[in-house]
């Protein structure tokens, strides 16, 4: 779906790259493959397994206000918080080439939002996960599309389905990513690699 025009309200401080011990575990796991990354896992009917070390991930960006809502942006009442990361072997992947490799996985986390609750004075922050999205780039398991995103609703949701070809998520990443049909635009480290020449 579209996200609305808002302005993003805060964007994640990069974590950083991860250290070369987290690239060699994660390849010593099964990830990492001279043209790719083997991070995903599927359920024999192709349903994409979510992640158990999700949270290890790396940060690309957050947002608030940018769920999907056709309705102006109201600062009283913003909407949920998103929240991008990105699987660590992917992300040095294209630190390295500048390039998204086959079985990159880009996780979109949205949460409630919560309100000055204590000891916090001003602005809002993350409540429960309200649903979670991945977004696999792979041409070789998704030769038409080159990705499938994948919805994950609320927080124990743990095996999804694809949507189909043709959906509004690849639609509107299609039409509105800077790279790769991916909102790099919004993520400050991928996006300073894009800049510097690194991607195509």
């Amino acid at each position: 779906m579209r996200r609305r025009n808002v302005s993003l309200v805060f964007i994640a401080a990069l974590t950083g790259a991860a250290g070369a011990a987290v690239l060699q575990s994660t390849f010593a796991q099964g990830g990492g493959a001279a043209n790719g990354v083997d991070a995903a896992r599927y359920s024999p009917g192709g349903e994409l397994i979510f992640p158990a070390d999700a949270d290890r991930w790396v940060a690309l960006g957050a947002g608030i206000g940018s769920d999907y809502s056709e309705e102006p942006f109201d600062p009283q009442n913003p909407g949920a918080i998103g929240v991008v990361q990105m699987e660590p072997a992917a992300y040095e992947h294209f630190l390295a080439t500048g390039r998204y490799a086959d079985g990159t996985m880009l996780l979109l986390t949205f949460y409630a939002v919560q309100q000055k609750p204590e000891p916090a004075l001003q602005g809002f922050v993350q409540g429960d996960v309200l649903q979670r999205e991945i977004h696999v780039i792979d041409r070789q398991r998704f030769p038409e599309e080159q990705r499938a995103f994948f919805l994950f609703p609320g927080s124990d949701v743990q095996q999804a389905a694809a949507l189909p070809q043709g959906s509004r998520c690849v639609e509107c990443h299609t039409a509105h990513g800077d790279l790769d049909a991916t909102f790099i635009q919004f993520y400050p480290a991928l996006r300073q690699v894009h800049a510097d020449g690194g991607a195509e």
